[in-house]
């Protein structure tokens, strides 16, 4: 439940800062704005995600290598807050040896944070695909009762959540066909099809919501809460 609840923690945050950092770029016309410290985190949340799904295959099932690497990993799915650099920030620069902090070659600017922010989405998309239990599954075809609703109501309700989230899986799945080749498009091209953008997040989207009605225990608010995503 509590890695669940942090993989859909982290898209949601994830997602919003990615709107920041694309009102950021649209405002910052003669890129004046620095963000060097917040690239060094968003890089190091990059880093640790990338980490985890290499060493995946040798470490067992998801939850209990998350739970695990949790205790060294601290930050592993923790998004980063974009803030400004401030002038402490510049000074801590300095003090480290960046003498160039400011310089223009060496700065990182509201477009290149964009650019860190696509990455971060895409190493996200990376390890949400590589979590097996993240795939939708078709109705009937479990093995033995993963699924184990805590009310008899909440079968029918589970039932209809997952014959939906199959429909919808199946419709994007035509629709996209290389989620980061989409993303790559978002900035850069300026004449990319936001609809196919809109689609790349919403294929994010359900699967978390299968990936939440793949837990071992799926209640009625859960399947309410995906209905609702």
């Amino acid at each position: 439940m509590v890695y669940v609840g942090q993989l859909c923690l982290s898209w949601e945050i994830l997602h919003w800062q990615y709107e920041k950092a694309i009102e950021i770029w649209e405002t910052d016309r003669y890129g004046l704005r620095t963000f060097n410290e917040v690239a060094s985190e968003f890089q190091q949340f990059q880093v640790l995600m990338q980490r985890f799904i290499e060493n995946e295959s040798f470490e067992g099932p998801r939850v209990q290598n998350y739970v695990k690497n949790r205790c060294v990993l601290r930050n592993l799915l923790q998004v980063p807050v974009i803030r400004e650099d401030s002038m402490k920030d510049k000074r801590k620069g300095r003090r480290k040896g960046r003498d160039d902090y400011d310089d223009d070659n060496d700065a990182i600017r509201s477009d290149m944070l964009v650019e860190i922010m696509e990455e971060s989405i895409r190493i996200f998309w990376r390890f949400v695909r590589s979590d097996k239990d993240a795939n939708v599954v078709i109705k009937n075809s479990r093995k033995g009762t993963q699924v184990e609703p805590f009310e008899p109501a909440d079968v029918e309700l589970l039932a209809e959540v997952q014959t939906s989230l199959q429909k919808k899986d199946r419709k994007l799945k035509d629709i996209v066909r290389s989620g980061n080749c989409i993303l790559r498009k978002l900035r850069k091209n300026q004449e990319a099809n936001s609809d196919n953008v809109l689609h790349f997040f919403c294929q994010v989207d359900l699967k978390l919501v299968a990936r939440v009605l793949n837990m071992s225990k799926v209640t009625k608010t859960n399947s309410f809460g995906a209905t609702t995503n």
